[in-house]
């Protein structure tokens, strides 16, 4: 490890002393204790307080350190009747930004990319209500194939926390008996989704094993009928609420974590990190709410970059993301996908 300061060599002493430091946080990190890493995470930021590395897993170690008091335990599975496809809302997010809201995408025309994920849903859920959650200043075009825009006024500096924010008030406001799938608006309705439904869960969040701290993609979630989906939510925003006014949290982020990637820590504080560890093959229960993990592997895949990729491998899955700087393909991906649905019929 050289100083990044300095851009120098650490004497061969020193670069024991931190090496040992470093795999003292990221074992306690990894058995979900960071606080048993707390000391030795101090004496790194103090030595590289600049070093990215050590950065990132500063951000690890206060997120999953928050403690949110919530009751939990183990999902039980429960059968359910699968609602028909009419039955089914497909709710999509987007508010225009000057610039991404990462910081680090490209700028994107989302507009167009929100129109080809309206396509995909009415080549495979035809009977799926299409629904798109938006600000009050958006330009939403008349052709684009949607059956209802809904405007809130929202801050677009934070925009997943308003994302979160506009997806409980509709939640909140909609009818018992729907069903519906949340979704960013660069996903690929790949399959007709009611089936998913067939199982009893209130929620559904789509979890990837890879990060530790963001267990769960907030581009894709399923809330079944009732009230429910709705109460996690009011939850997850208040756990929010806290992670964002949290000190040690917001000294380990360069800017309001509310604007990006807040989401996906306020869900997996939500769920409980031990628990997700624990249960990640099933779910976890929330207060009474059972939260079904189901693999964005197959439910929320993120294909990789660039348009030359096998069409047919993508068959199987629900739901298809195309994030980042991974949407040049999505185009190509619904050219193919308009072919496969042409022959069918």
């Amino acid at each position: 490890m050289s100083d990044p300061g300095t851009g120098r060599p650490v004497p061969a002493a020193d670069q024991a002393r931190l090496d040992a430091l470093a795999r003292r946080v990221n074992d306690s990190i990894v058995a979900l204790r960071p606080e048993e890493g707390a000391a030795a995470l101090e004496e790194l930021l103090r030595a590289f307080p600049d070093h990215p590395k050590i950065q990132q897993i500063a951000v690890c170690a206060a997120v999953i350190g928050f403690a949110w008091p919530l009751e939990r335990g183990p999902y039980a599975a429960r059968s359910a009747e699968r609602p028909s496809a009419a039955d089914l809302d497909l709710v999509f997010f987007h508010a225009d930004r000057p610039t991404a809201a990462s910081g680090f995408h490209d700028p994107i025309d989302y507009m167009g990319v929100l129109a080809l994920s309206l396509e995909s849903a009415m080549i495979t859920a035809p009977q799926a209500r299409r629904i798109l959650l938006t600000d009050e200043a958006t330009p939403v075009p008349d052709t684009l194939p949607v059956h209802e825009v809904r405007r809130f006024p929202l801050d677009v500096a934070l925009l997943m926390y308003e994302r979160m924010r506009v997806q409980e008030a509709y939640l909140r406001d909609r009818p018992t008996g729907r069903c519906s799938v949340l979704m960013d608006s660069d996903i690929v309705v790949n399959r007709e989704p009611s089936v998913v439904f067939g199982e009893g869960f209130d929620v559904a969040l789509t979890w990837r094993p890879m990060y530790i701290d963001a267990p769960f993609n907030g581009g894709v979630m399923f809330v079944a009928r009732g009230e429910a989906g709705a109460s996690f939510f009011r939850r997850t925003l208040a756990c929010y609420d806290a992670l964002a006014a949290d000190r040690l949290v917001t000294s380990r982020f360069p800017r309001d974590l509310r604007g990006w990637w807040g989401d996906q820590y306020a869900l997996a504080v939500t769920a409980g990190y031990r628990e997700i560890a624990a249960y990640h093959a099933s779910g976890v229960c929330v207060d009474g709410v059972a939260v079904r993990f189901l693999p964005c592997s197959e439910y929320n895949y993120t294909p990789t970059p660039g348009p030359n990729r096998e069409a047919g491998s993508l068959h199987s899955k629900y739901f298809v993301h195309f994030k980042g700087n991974r949407k040049d393909g999505q185009e190509h991906y619904l050219r193919q996908m308009r072919k496969r649905f042409r022959r069918r019929t």
